[in-house]
């Protein structure tokens, strides 16, 4: 005598619940992962932005110690093409500093790079400038504006922005954080065209 055996599948319904799901559980998942890469996006701004004020802090220095003034370490007004150029004879290779000018896939397409075509909002520092004066900031945040955060603006619209200070200091900020930045820093600082 056989023993028939019966095999028995997953129903049409058993299926779609298991499908219902996951799905349910992808949808929960991508905005964490969305905001983990917006995270990690701003950690390597904040770095390029240190690794941007290392250099022309180290440049600022060769000109005092060597006293020429002819080598600008900071961008002043108007000189933003000088500042990049004396970074480039410094040492640093263009493709370092295209990559140092980019966030989040905004960035310079071609060299010499212009500040309208990079991530970042140069400002005018000095030797004399204070420690807490603002060095660079990400685009989407501006000084100048009422608000301190633009929404759509690039790279990373209303959800954080970078801030770094000639002293060496910066942060990565919320949307909540911009207005008291502007309060904290005021709108007298003055951008590098």
């Amino acid at each position: 005598m056989k023993l028939l055996t019966r095999l028995r599948g997953f129903t049409l319904i058993e299926l779609l619940v298991v499908i219902s799901i996951i799905a349910i559980l992808a949808s929960l998942a991508i905005p964490a992962v969305s905001g983990a890469l917006v995270r990690a996006q701003l950690s390597q701004s904040l770095s390029n932005c240190r690794q941007l004020t290392l250099a022309s802090y180290s440049l600022a220095m060769d000109s005092v110690a060597t006293g020429d003034a002819t080598m600008p370490g900071w961008p002043s007004t108007n000189s933003f093409s000088t500042w990049v150029e004396q970074l480039t004879n410094a040492g640093m290779g263009t493709n370092d500093i295209k990559k140092l000018l980019t966030a989040s896939s905004i960035g310079p397409k071609s060299w010499p790079p212009s500040v309208s075509d990079i991530a970042y909002n140069v400002y005018a520092v000095s030797d004399s400038s204070i420690a807490e004066t603002i060095f660079l900031t990400t685009k989407n945040w501006d000084a100048t504006s009422p608000s301190g955060l633009q929404a759509n603006a690039v790279p990373y619209g209303d959800k954080g922005f970078v801030v770094f200070r000639k002293g060496g200091d910066g942060a990565i900020y919320t949307a909540r954080q911009a207005t008291n930045q502007i309060s904290f820093f005021g709108s007298s600082t003055n951008k590098v065209q």
